[in-house]
């Protein structure tokens, strides 16, 4: 008998283990969640969930099931909606549709399901997760459109198609009677207008809560988690399933009420939602035979084959019509559509309750649902990246800035990163600030990188890298603090405040800055002062032992500032490197230079004094070479 705590103990350690993995290779972490439960059930036999939660397993993934689908709903904000392109709505309001009668008919017809068990699956595959969406979109790095497009299908789509999926089966539990219409009207639809009043009413009671500080900013992230758990289980006794829709319902209110905290909430809740995604993924998967699996018969897998290489691209041509899109964004969003946790996990929740209310075919829906997930997962994950990059849809893999401050000198330092081929963009909300920046064909975001339009008008997708150059050391750490979660600590610079050196109650926080941006000693003042001096930014290849000689007896006589450097992988570094010892020839290196004290270095000397030397060898040879020839010419 296996102990539980060592189940639980291993279904913690292969969802991190499966998180971790997709972000080292950058492959989908779903594509090692779905190994590790296999590892860990059929293989290893470390887990099995029905020993470890009997009765209660249904229950634990269906409410699991209701925090993720919360968890992605609050992120859908009507306002992001209604700013997308025209193309991103079609898709989404007109491909939905489409796919959801098509996959239909192709389940009856190509799989063999019942028309009730082929219009409930159906209506769930129209999702799209974004759970594996984003962080494809991440790594193929895409251009603007297509990456608009196929985030928000996944992001409107997930809550959509599973609420969906939800109502048909309701209807066809209701067909079991004669009169299937009116029960349907009368008591699914009723059920469901209860469920979206209460979900709104309890959004708006949580908003006027939050917003007026009823609820201590501690306690806020607990508040809402046990007020989703609450209302999933009163939507539940209203109609079996129906707490998916109420939690749905919930979390889109919620995102539309302008609830003060709502990013933090929204992190605490992704944070929860990963371990719930990533220990419903193992439990799920340990639990299945895998001899069903590999007993999906040639139907089955024509119908995948369909799926991905005829439905999928119908879709998108359809739904593409006059939308402005090219036929490149056509093929390339016509082919990605990877299927993730909501995908499998309400078909692990659906499956069993079609077979419950006399569906037999039901039980094919897990089977098929992970067959899907792995097959299309591994298919868009891997071909995405090349294909954008071959259909000119991809941005060239390299770092990008974003330099918040709009100075002199910062105009300067993004001119020569644009020399570099880097793309630069600079941002400020101060629209006569950025009126030089344009003057330098350097390209602007006038706004507060603060706000909450800036995710809306600034293609943040495009940027990896974040510069915050004010002259406000706090509004640098706050903009730092923010930008961490979409960049990484590593990737997000600001000046080291100059009141380290001074009493620790006067001190930022390590923890919400960012990285040191070039010398610690130099700050935005400093920087100005020497620009106004005539020192310039400049970069440099570093060449030869004798030239990073030069280079530091430079740096060692005052006249060189180190900055940063460029890799020989083109790679983006914006803090001071200790020594140039642990640099390669390739590297390049980014510096602040005083041109007028070149000649003082002695080593520069002593080069110039030799070039000096060799010019005047050089005239004195010329001067020996015209006296011959004149000795030589023939007298008159």
């Amino acid at each position: 008998m296996i102990e539980v705590l060592s189940q639980i103990s291993w279904i913690v350690f292969f969802s991190i283990a499966g998180q971790w993995l997709g972000w080292w290779t950058k492959i989908p972490a779903i594509v090692f969640l779905l190994l590790g439960g296999f590892l860990a059930g059929p293989i290893l036999n470390v887990v099995d969930p029905s020993l470890l939660l009997g009765d209660l397993l249904q229950p634990v993934i269906s409410l699991a099931v209701g925090i993720i689908l919360f968890e992605g709903s609050i992120s859908l904000n009507f306002k992001e909606i209604r700013q997308a392109k025209g193309s991103v709505s079609q898709v989404i309001f007109i491909g939905g549709p489409i796919a959801w009668v098509l996959t239909s008919i192709a389940g009856h017809y190509v799989a063999g399901l019942s028309w009730p068990v082929s219009l409930t699956f159906g209506a769930l595959l129209i999702v799209t997760g974004p759970t594996v969406i984003i962080p494809l979109l991440k790594n193929a790095n895409l251009k603007e459109k297509p990456a608009s497009i196929l985030k928000w299908e996944g992001i409107v789509n997930d809550p959509i198609g599973a609420v969906l999926a939800i109502l048909c089966y309701e209807f066809f539990k209701l067909s079991q009677g004669t009169e299937v219409v009116s029960a349907f009207v009368s008591s699914t639809i009723l059920s469901i207008l209860i469920v979206v009043f209460f979900g709104i009413l309890f959004a708006y009671c949580i908003a006027w809560m939050f917003n007026r500080d009823l609820v201590p900013e501690y306690l806020k992230p607990a508040f809402l988690l046990s007020t989703v758990v609450l209302f999933f289980s009163l939507c539940n006794t209203i109609e079996h399933d129906f707490g998916l829709i109420g939690v749905t319902i919930l979390g889109v209110a919620l995102a539309n009420m302008g609830v003060n905290g709502i990013d933090e909430l929204k992190r605490f809740k992704e944070t929860l939602s990963i371990m719930l995604i990533s220990s419903v993924f193992i439990i799920l998967t340990a639990n299945i035979d895998p001899a069903i699996l590999l007993g999906i018969d040639i139907r089955g897998i024509l119908f995948i084959a369909v799926l991905m290489f005829v439905i999928r691209p119908i879709t998108l041509y359809l739904s593409s019509i006059n939308s402005g899109m090219s036929w490149q964004e056509t093929l390339l969003t016509g082919w990605i559509a990877p299927r993730g946790i909501v995908c499998a996990a309400v078909a692990g929740v659906l499956g069993p309750s079609l077979v419950a209310i006399g569906y037999e075919d039901g039980n094919q829906l897990v089977a098929l649902a992970f067959a899907i997930v792995l097959a299309t997962v591994f298919a868009h994950g891997l071909s995405a990246k090349p294909l954008a990059k071959k259909l000119g849809l991809a941005y060239k893999e390299k770092d990008s800035l974003i330099i918040v401050g709009a100075s002199d000198w910062a105009i300067e330092f993004a001119k020569l990163l644009k020399g570099r081929d880097f793309d630069v963009i600079i941002a400020d909300k101060n629209w006569h600030a950025l009126r030089k920046v344009r003057l330098a064909d350097i390209p602007t975001y006038y706004g507060e990188i603060l706000s909450d339009e800036t995710e809306y008008h600034l293609e943040l997708a495009r940027y990896n890298m974040l510069l915050a150059i004010s002259n406000n050391p706090a509004y640098n750490a706050l903009i730092c603090t923010k930008f961490i979660h979409e960049f990484g600590r590593d990737k997000v610079y600001q000046f080291l405040p100059h009141e380290e050196a001074e009493h620790t109650r006067r001190q930022i926080m390590e923890s919400i800055r960012g990285q040191t941006f070039g010398p610690a000693e130099l700050d935005y003042w400093d920087i100005s002062s020497l620009m106004m001096r005539g020192w310039r930014f400049r970069s440099s290849r570093i060449g030869k032992d004798e030239n990073k000689a030069k280079l530091q007896a430079r740096y060692e006589a005052g006249s060189l500032k180190y900055i940063g450097y460029i890799t020989p992988k083109n790679r983006l570094v914006l803090h001071a490197p200790d020594t140039l010892e642990n640099l390669e020839s390739e590297h390049i290196l980014i510096a602040l230079e005083d041109p007028a004290a070149r000649d003082e270095v002695p080593e520069v000397k002593q080069a110039q004094a030799e070039d000096k030397s060799v010019e005047e060898k050089v005239k004195e040879l010329d001067e020996d070479i015209q006296n011959v020839k004149r000795d030589n010419e023939p007298e008159q």
